[in-house]
């Protein structure tokens, strides 16, 4: 059976539509009686009251001190042997306090005087510097002369005091282009009493100092290994030669004469014997030895690094400093030499 659409258009349509919406509705309120009756939610439990703080106030009689009565001039008792009138008998004077024997201590006795404080700081010391001189590094061994700036205490005692001189030795680090000064340094004192003139020899290494003056910030590079300067390069054509003799070594190489020779393994091309080839393969030795000592001396004297005077830089000393050691260099004798 097909459902017609235009009939819920016709009035028989429209009244269709309403019974069938009553009897829907009837048959909702239906169900809904005869749903069962919700459960009773339970019951809630009896919370006791909070009670606040209580205050309880005890009555009772204040404690009071018993009156003391007021002393009165005890008035000592007479003795029946003294006659009255004669005069008292004087009072021996006290016994003088017993005088003990003098404490006698061995010579060697360690207790006996106690050694002062070594004048010395833990490892790893950072002494802060300044260079004197101009460093560079196109010298070999070239010296590292400073000043130390600030005071190096350890337990309230100076150890090193400012103005002390320090000495080492640098060398080129071509692999961070800086100035490398690592080894034995020596402290010299520069001081107003005795110990002025006192060596110290201690091992350890330079680290750069970078530090803004201005705001007091410390930089990039504070406390890595080595001293940062100038870097300086060679401004000589010894580059260009190098690169010419080069170009001709393998030049005068290609130019040579070849022939074919039959071997084991077919054709072979070898250089062919003539006066010409002899001279150009002697050409192309001459001129790659000579490329190879234009490279070796690129690389050693190509560029190198100036440190100013004046620039500031930590001596981080890799040992325990113990300032007693300090001693008073002795001149060493002078050999002469007669001819």
């Amino acid at each position: 059976m097909k459902l017609n659409a235009e009939f819920f258009t016709t009035s028989t349509g429209h009244l269709v539509l309403v019974i069938a919406f009553i009897a829907l509705g009837g048959g909702a309120v239906a169900v809904q009686r005869f749903r069962q009756p919700p459960l009773p939610l339970p019951k809630s439990k009896v919370v006791a009251p909070v009670t606040g703080p209580q205050t309880f106030t005890r009555e009772g009689t204040r404690f009071k001190l018993p009156e003391v009565p007021p002393k009165t001039a005890e008035i000592p008792p007479l003795n029946p042997n003294i006659r009255q009138g004669t005069p008292p008998l004087a009072t021996p004077p006290p016994k003088p306090p017993p005088v003990f024997p003098l404490s006698l201590l061995a010579v060697g006795h360690e207790e006996a005087v106690p050694k002062p404080a070594r004048l010395s700081a833990p490892y790893g010391r950072l002494i802060p510097c300044e260079t004197v001189v101009t460093i560079e590094s196109n010298r070999l061994e070239t010296p590292v002369i400073g000043l130390v700036t600030e005071d190096v205490w350890a337990e309230g005692r100076i150890v090193i005091p400012a103005g002390a001189e320090v000495h080492g030795r640098a060398a080129l680090d071509r692999a961070r282009e800086r100035l490398a000064v690592t080894g034995q340094w020596v402290i010299v004192w520069r001081t107003s009493d005795s110990r002025n003139g006192e060596e110290l020899a201690v091992q350890g290494l330079a680290l750069d100092r970078e530090r803004d003056a201005a705001t007091g910030a410390w930089g990039l590079h504070d406390g890595s290994a080595g001293l940062r300067g100038e870097i300086l390069r060679s401004s000589d054509d010894r580059e260009l030669k190098l690169f010419a003799a080069t170009f001709l070594a393998s030049a005068t190489a290609a130019l040579q004469g070849t022939r074919t020779s039959v071997g084991a393994f077919g054709d072979v091309i070898v250089p062919a014997a003539t006066v010409r080839n002899a001279t150009l393969a002697g050409t192309s030795a001459i001129l790659r030895e000579y490329a190879d000592r234009l490279k070796e001396a690129v690389a050693k004297d190509g560029f190198y690094v100036r440190v100013p005077a004046g620039k500031p830089f930590y001596l981080y000393v890799t040992q325990s400093l113990d300032a007693d050691q300090a001693r008073r260099g002795e001149p060493q004798p002078v050999n002469s030499h007669e001819n």
